[in-house]
């Protein structure tokens, strides 16, 4: 399935298929009322459980009337404004997270190793590059043997060109010529801000701290084109990604209950986020 994007002129939305989420990222504000009523149709149509706008701080008050929740925020999203991320669970079962304590657990056991993020250097035997359009094959292998779903078909090396096309930027770690661990920055040219996702370390080199030395390189490249606002939404039940992201330096901002299909079903999703720059909310 392929997210569906539909341009109104009073704002972008997009029909996640996948993931039965209806998203809105650009909006006219004197708007909102009726793009929530259209936001609702859609969901109806597509059997859609989830909406998201990606708000304004000045409209939050607008979205929280009509029933929507904020759940957090990414810093620096919109070119250095922040995004408040709002959602309306259109069932209950949606709504309700399935392990919040241990995602609790886990958030505490991260923000206790917070970092800066300094430059670790690989193990021996180990190498780092930027991976393009050949290595595609080799990294839906890994992404399918890592994840037994994903948000995105990123188990498809088609699927996996079409990203690189569009900007996204893959760096990989190898080892003795195949790929061990790898990492993406899905760039967002339009908002000047960019993912960091796609993480997959093969079971074979695990615990070896490989992702942290692609997110170094990751946000040298991302500083390099002048995208200055990174975010991270990492799986709220694995401890790998979420103490990653802090040892970082990313700051914890808000949880996406029931945000997408990961792994093993629908999971909620942490936001980490660090800005380069200064956020100017």
């Amino acid at each position: 399935m392929v997210n569906v994007e539909i341009m109104l002129a009073s704002g972008d939305l997009v029909v996640d298929q996948q993931n039965r989420r209806v998203k809105l990222h650009v909006y006219d504000p004197n708007q909102v009322v009726e793009l929530d009523q259209w936001m609702r149709k859609l969901a109806q149509e597509t059997g859609a459980t989830k909406l998201i706008v990606y708000g304004k701080k000045a409209d939050v008050e607008k979205w929280t009337a009509l029933g929507y929740a904020l759940e957090g925020v990414i810093e620096g999203f919109f070119h250095g404004e922040n995004a408040q991320m709002l959602s309306s669970f259109l069932t209950k079962e949606r709504a309700t997270s399935v392990a919040p304590e241990l995602a609790e657990e886990i958030l505490e056991l991260s923000l206790g190793k917070q970092g800066s993020g300094e430059e670790k250097a690989l193990p021996a035997g180990y190498s780092m590059r930027e991976a393009g359009e050949a290595d595609a094959e080799e990294l839906a292998k890994l992404y399918a043997l890592v994840f037994a779903t994903y948000p995105t078909p990123m188990d498809d090396p088609v699927y996996v060109r079409k990203t690189m096309e569009e900007g996204t930027r893959y760096m990989v770690v190898e080892y003795e010529g195949k790929i061990a661990c790898a990492a993406s920055a899905e760039v967002n040219e339009r908002m000047g801000s960019a993912e960091m996702t796609d993480c997959a370390t093969h079971p074979d080199h695990g615990g070896k701290g490989l992702l942290q030395a692609l997110f170094v390189a990751l946000e040298r490249k991302m500083e390099e084109s002048g995208i200055y606002y990174l975010y991270s939404l990492t799986r709220a039940q694995s401890p790998g990604m979420n103490v990653t992201a802090a040892k970082m330096g990313y700051t914890y901002r808000g949880r996406l209950i029931n945000n997408c299909t990961i792994f093993s079903g629908y999971e909620d999703m942490n936001i980490w986020v660090k800005p380069l720059r200064p956020s100017w909310e």
